[in-house]
């Protein structure tokens, strides 16, 4: 259930804000309705948690780059004398990188003349002999060769063009010659040991930055910090002064106004609480029971939250998501798989609590699948059911519902079976919700709709004969009650509207159909990775290993599109199909009260 929540006003002394504010953010149980306004500190304080973000961003890729183990515990230390080395360092590393770059070019230019000696070449220059260095084509070099007094050099040949010196006493014309000059850097012996001096100070560079990587625990808590700085700061711009007065307004959830109460009479405060506006912008708790807790990590991952006045499905979007789990993923090998993974992820997270509900989630999804996939008789793409040979008469039902006879038939059958249970509940539940006649006499006959679409749909798909008189008493009934209770015939939108919407509830069903296609889609895979994984061991002994890589390869592709299934179609009916006939929107936003770190990591 969605708790409720009531809007308060406190009133604290001006002299006492700041510490009224510090008790508040201990006592942790008030999301705080903020300002647009941001005061210079709460500037600096964001500037602050950005340049902790970027800094720790490159230890934590640092890390994962050169796979350092995670650390065990944050640690305590100067920040601030961290992030400005690391920044020291990246700004050298950045001057480094840009002269690596400029000696190599240079290094390559200079590679058609070879590894000369500058210095010989500026004395024989000193001492007269005239050195001109030229870069053209084989005519400008037979030109070079016919001159008198002049000898001529070739170098080398690279890329259509002659590399050649030409060298005599004293000085001669060369603008007829394509020449080539040299500033006083261009020494390749220099160059190459000033590039390996620049090559080794960024080696020792980057292993100080691998080491810093491994504090990096010291910028998770200065990130930790900043943030509550920055909470701290924006809660201090909402503050609204009135003389010696100041008000500071937000949302408390119900059952949490007596711990406001116990410290407002302790620390001198004022308050008025009241039930929210309609058009109040209100956070939504849900209530911690054990559908929410199991199944959070998915809304979690999703980032969806019902609005504060629409109802808490956690419990059903349980149920039905993981059945679509189970049909999607439709292999009980896979499904044992999966539960392996999910147990040794239950034992980390005695080590990391973060993975304990996902692990919880994948746990109960990893049983769903396998149970699912044992009925059916498919373990990793094969057909096998354990109890053909000493029949289980309690389960002979499911060996027929599974024979390939019937099988499609069958599961198409339950897949529309969860379409009609699933979308009547949500309309039910809009009806127990809404609580007038109008909405019952709406909602029911679209329910009726609904049955009548499931028949038509039975019919028509999984088994095909003549449809019964009950689906045309349900789909008259039900049209009426609609039309009656749920269209404003004053409103042409509305009357325009309602063929369409007599369609969509039939796709609505049709649509479970998704669940079928992409688990046979599935079965499908498997068995043909496991077909050519046989055929290669068929053919010789030789082969097995290879088919055994092909059967790993195949199940490995085959869970990767089955998971991304499961988020594309088991997703969408929950939050599509089975959240518009239940009214949903997810237009909330989480509770997110005013605490200290150290508060948040408690409640976890």
């Amino acid at each position: 259930m969605i708790v409720a929540m009531k809007k308060v006003t406190l009133f604290v002394l001006h002299s006492e804000q700041e510490s009224a504010l510090s008790a508040l953010r201990d006592l942790g149980v008030m999301q705080i309705t903020l300002d647009s306004r941001f005061s210079a500190s709460s500037v600096s304080a964001g500037e602050n948690l950005q340049n902790c973000r970027r800094v720790l961003q490159i230890m934590e890729q640092t890390a994962a780059d050169h796979k350092l183990p995670p650390p065990e515990k944050l640690l305590s230390g100067n920040s601030g004398e961290l992030i400005a080395e690391v920044d020291r360092i990246y700004e050298r590393l950045n001057q480094i990188n840009t002269s690596l770059n400029d000696i190599r070019r240079r290094l390559e230019m200079l590679s058609v003349w070879g590894d000369f000696d500058r210095s010989l070449l500026d004395k024989l220059q000193a001492d007269g002999v005239n050195i001109v260095l030229c870069l053209g084509g084989n005519e400008d070099l037979r030109l070079a060769q016919t001159k008198e007094n002049i000898q001529c050099y070739e170098i080398c040949r690279n890329k259509g063009k002659v590399a050649f010196a030409l060298v005599a006493l004293g000085e001669f014309e060369v603008s007829e010659f394509p020449t080539v000059e040299l500033n006083e850097n261009d020494d390749p012996r220099q160059l190459k040991k000033t590039l390996a001096v620049l090559e080794k100070e960024e080696r020792q560079l980057n292993a100080r930055i691998v080491d810093l990587a491994g504090k990096r625990s010291i910028l998770q808590q200065a990130v930790r910090d900043a943030e509550g700085v920055l909470e701290f700061c924006r809660v201090r711009d909402a503050v609204t002064e009135h003389d010696a007065i100041v008000t500071l307004s937000g949302f408390v959830p119900a059952p949490e106004m007596d711990k406001l109460a116990v410290a407002a009479g302790k620390n001198g405060w004022g308050f008025c609480s009241s039930d929210p506006a309609e058009d109040d912008e209100v956070p939504v708790l849900l209530e911690n029971n054990r559908f929410t807790r199991i199944i959070k990590p998915l809304f979690d991952f999703l980032g969806i939250v019902p609005g504060y006045r629409e109802i808490d499905i956690s419990g059903a979007v349980l149920i039905f998501f993981t059945v679509f789990y189970a049909i999607i993923l439709g292999d009980a090998g896979y499904g044992i798989l999966f539960g392996v993974v999910s147990g040794f992820g239950l034992l980390a997270a005695k080590k990391v609590p973060k993975l304990l509900p996902p692990m919880r989630l994948l746990l109960i999804l990893s049983i769903a699948a396998t149970i699912w996939g044992a009925l059916c008789g498919s373990w990793f793409g094969l057909s096998v059911f354990p109890w053909n040979n000493k029949p289980i008469p309690a389960l002979e039902c499911f060996r027929d519902f599974a024979a390939s006879s019937a099988k499609q038939a069958n599961i198409q059958f339950f897949c529309f079976v969860l379409a009609v249970i699933q979308l009547s509940v949500g309309r039910i539940w809009r009806v127990i919700r809404e609580r007038n006649w109008r909405a019952a006499g709406q909602h029911l006959g679209w329910t009726l709709i609904i049955w009548g679409n499931f028949f038509l749909t039975i019919r028509l798909i999984v088994y095909p004969g003549e449809f019964p008189s009950y689906m045309y008493a349900l789909y008259g009934v039900g049209l009426l009650m609609v039309m009656g209770c749920g269209v404003n015939w004053k409103q042409a939108s509305d009357v325009f509207q309602f063929p369409f919407d007599i369609i969509g509830s039939f796709t609505d069903v049709l649509s479970y159909i998704r669940l079928f296609a992409v688990g046979l889609a599935g079965a499908c895979i498997a068995g043909s990775f496991n077909g050519m994984a046989f055929d290669l061991a068929k053919v010789s002994a030789w082969l097995i290993p290879a088919g055994v890589l092909v059967a790993l390869v195949g199940h490995a592709l085959n869970i990767a599109l089955a998971l991304l299934s499961v988020l594309v179609h088991a997703v969408r009916l929950n939050t599509l199909e089975f959240s518009n006939h239940t009214g949903l929107s997810w237009s909330g936003q989480s509770f997110n009260p005013f605490k200290s770190n150290n508060k948040e990591e408690e409640t976890k």
